[in-house]
């Protein structure tokens, strides 16, 4: 009898070592089987890369399922090293574009730094390597867009571009527009000195400009139907595209002109700016008066909007020319031993032309089967009827002319109407431009005024 209870008492003992061995091996194979065990849920260790990546994530990929690639219009500043329970994490930026340049700046700051003259609009990826102190890194990619920019945009083109900004989006530095007021949504206000008027600019009836608590002098005075310059931040509000509290610049048409000039006051003597440039200015002085003999003139001008000179050196013709006429000049400019100047063949035409020149020029540049983009509008005189009016489609083809630039002809293929138009008369029309097998023409069911 006691030899069996000894016998059982060491069995018993073996059961209450191997017990828990046996518990194990069944938690690590329901573990290896995907069963999470209680008390269990905790056991994994928070992972602080993990989190730093997230956190970067949500600080600067503004990308949704609406909204994939969001658009950036301005430089932007990222860090490149950050805390996170007091882990430090270092990240390393990049882009995949020439257009868009990561330049380091102080503590911690690097600059994202877009080019706000980029030839196309470029999708393109910002990539941050969230890094810890083992050496171990995550790898973030964030999609973005960057806009097609412009060193001297036209009108049009910073009307395009407005309505392409998301909400809560500004365009990248304050811009100038000149439109014809359509609407006044708030009276002026005496107590606040300020007015809300809606403008069209040129022909875009369908991208209408608010002017949100427009100020300055003039404004009291505002009516339907003015044509006036505005100046000031562009955004999206809530879907209005508006200026936000700009400020009237004047009435009538005054060009900011800024970037045509900063390029030529930089040029170093001998320098010249490529292509063909234009500015409207007032004639301040005339150093060489008009040669009956070489059919030119030498005038120096002060673009308007400006106080530098500019000369226009034996400027085509200008017989008429005097002191005080302010026109447009189109041609190259250069440094001649540190005189800003247009150079010998440049031409001239009224100073009202100005926005149509340099319509004429972009459109001059389209190739085959290429058109720009919105509607435009360009002021000329007929010169030829390739179509005569339609009584049966109710339109007519002409070839306009700006001033006497007969090298610019543009045509304004099946005009709206037009029965009573003749060689001459000078006309102002709107739509579409295109380049079609080598004709630059308004696209059929353009349309004027006289």
């Amino acid at each position: 009898m006691k030899k069996s209870i000894v016998i059982l008492s060491i069995v018993a003992l073996m059961l209450l070592v191997a017990m828990p061995v046996m518990a194990m091996g069944l938690a690590e194979d329901m573990q290896a089987a995907g069963y999470v065990l209680p008390g269990q849920e905790e056991v994994k260790e928070e992972s602080w890369l993990e989190n730093a990546a997230d956190y970067i994530k949500a600080l600067y990929d503004k990308s949704s399922k609406q909204n994939p690639a969001p658009r950036t219009t301005a430089d932007y500043e990222v860090y490149d090293h950050i805390e996170v329970k007091g882990q430090a994490f270092d990240i390393a930026w990049s882009t995949d574009t020439e257009y868009v340049k990561v330049e380091p700046k102080e503590n911690h700051v690097v600059l994202i730094n877009i080019d706000e003259a980029a030839p196309e609009e470029t999708l393109y990826n910002l990539t941050a390597v969230v890094s810890d102190a083992n050496g171990q890194s995550i790898t973030l990619t964030m999609p973005k867009t960057l806009p097609q920019g412009s060193s001297d945009p036209s009108m049009e083109e910073i009307v395009l571009a407005a309505y392409k900004l998301g909400d809560g989006e500004a365009l990248p530095k304050a811009v100038r527009l000149t439109g014809v007021v359509t609407d006044i949504p708030t009276v002026y206000s005496d107590q606040y000195k300020n007015i809300t008027v809606n403008i069209q600019v040129g022909a875009m009836a369908d991208n209408i400009i608010q002017c949100y608590r427009l100020s300055g002098e003039g404004c009291a005075d505002l009516k339907v139907g003015d044509v006036i310059t505005v100046e000031g931040e562009v955004k999206n509000y809530k879907g209005t595209i508006e200026f936000n509290k700009p400020t009237l610049v004047g009435f009538g048409d005054i060009p900011d002109q800024s970037a045509v000039l900063e390029k030529a006051f930089l040029l170093a003597d001998g320098e010249a700016m490529k292509g063909t440039q234009v500015i409207v200015g007032t004639i301040e002085s005339i150093p060489s008066a008009y040669s009956e003999k070489y059919g030119n003139i030498t005038v120096n001008i002060i673009p308007t909007g400006d106080t530098r000179v500019v000369q226009a050196y034996r400027l085509t013709g200008g017989a008429e020319l005097a002191v005080g006429d302010t026109i447009t000049i189109i041609g190259a400019i250069k440094n001649y031993k540190g005189t800003i100047e247009f150079d010998k063949g440049c031409r001239y035409v009224s100073a009202d032309m100005y926005r149509s020149v340099k319509t004429l020029l972009k459109a001059y540049e389209l190739e085959d089967g290429k058109a720009l983009d919105g509607a435009r509008q360009v002021t000329g005189t007929i010169v030829s009827i390739p179509s005569a009016y339609s009584e049966q489609y109710g339109n007519i083809t002409v070839n306009i002319q700006v001033g006497g630039l007969d090298d610019l002809i543009i045509q304004c293929y099946r005009l709206s109407g037009g029965s009573e138009l003749a060689i001459g008369d000078t006309i102002t029309v709107s739509g579409n431009i295109k380049n079609y097998k080598g004709t630059i023409e308004f696209d059929k069911n353009c349309t004027y005024t006289k």
